[in-house]
């Protein structure tokens, strides 16, 4: 597996009940225990309703960021995680909210940025980088 500066996983979970994709609470805490399950570090969250009925919550951890944005009138949640600590512990959090949320199905995709950094700092070329 190639080391990167940053681990990101995108995603959508399929199958949630509207009344849980309503639940400002319920989405800011599904968010905060995936976040503290996975082993990342969560400094602060910024969670609102949006004007759909659904609920955008966005956790800042040390590492990066988690967001989740609801749609209720489609039963998803939308998802995107960033974390420079790993992969494993940035897919961790996808899963650990598709079990929270009680999701049917879902759709990920994992990237990874610094990649060609990482490879010009193991040959000491970073300072060639603008």
């Amino acid at each position: 597996m190639e080391r990167a500066f940053e681990y990101h996983v995108i995603g959508e979970l399929f199958g949630v009940s509207r009344n849980l994709l309503e639940d400002i609470s319920f989405v800011e805490s599904a968010l905060i225990e995936s976040v503290m399950n996975s082993g990342l570090t969560l400094f602060d969250m910024i969670t609102m309703r949006k004007p759909n009925g659904g609920v955008l919550s966005i956790a800042i951890i040390g590492e990066s960021h988690a967001a989740v944005h609801t749609w209720p009138e489609s039963g998803s949640v939308t998802v995107s995680i960033s974390s420079c600590k790993d992969a494993i512990s940035t897919w961790r959090v996808f899963w650990e909210l598709k079990r929270i949320f009680g999701a049917s199905d879902h759709k990920a995709i994992e990237l990874r940025s610094g990649i060609l950094l990482m490879e010009r700092a193991k040959r000491g070329l970073l300072e060639a980088i603008v």
